[in-house]
């Protein structure tokens, strides 16, 4: 092989390496060994849920509160017609904080604005957004691309409720995993 043709070898490898890691998506394929679509089953020791019609939101009783480095002060697994499509973390630190802790394990966001961080979307399979819940707070939505919008904002809205203490509470049915 002529030097000429190694050289252009190397550098349509290099220019294909960078293409690659450029169009990295990001991927998850669940959370802590439960995977997208699958039933609540697939938790273990899980409390009461919140739910609204066909929509629930879970919390394990023994769930490890750390990503990372970041305490965590909630982790939340909801489910849309019994599938998981969604889990939330909340943390007691500023967004740019946790911001740093993802991107340690899952690299820079594809959009980063005043609002939010999203990491995934078209053509990834799942997507996380990470927004300010305050100074010092923040939460990570992990969702997988196809949920429905209705059911979204109602698992939000279930969460949000279980997360207020002085807000009425949401409709609880109890549940033990088998």
């Amino acid at each position: 092989m002529s030097k000429a043709t190694r050289l252009a070898a190397a550098a349509t490898l290099l220019v294909g390496a960078v293409f690659t890691l450029g169009a990295q998506a990001f991927e998850l394929r669940g959370f802590r060994g439960v995977h997208w679509g699958e039933g609540v089953d697939a938790l273990r020791d899980v409390g009461p849920a919140q739910v609204d019609g066909d929509v629930a939101c879970y919390q394990r009783d023994r769930e490890n509160l750390m990503f990372g480095d970041t305490e965590l002060s909630g982790v939340r697994y909801c489910f849309h017609h019994d599938r998981l499509v969604m889990v939330m973390l909340d943390a007691p630190v500023a967004r740019e904080a946790f911001s740093l802790e993802f991107q340690r394990t899952y690299g820079r966001p594809a959009t980063h604005g005043p609002r939010a961080d999203v990491w995934g979307g078209v053509p990834s399979t799942t997507q996380a957004e990470l927004v300010a819940q305050g100074a010092k707070a923040a939460r990570l939505t992990i969702t997988v691309s196809r949920i429905e919008a209705d059911a979204a904002r109602r698992m939000v809205k279930l969460v949000d409720t279980l997360a207020a203490p002085d807000a009425a509470p949401a409709r609880v049915a109890a549940y033990s995993a088998r």
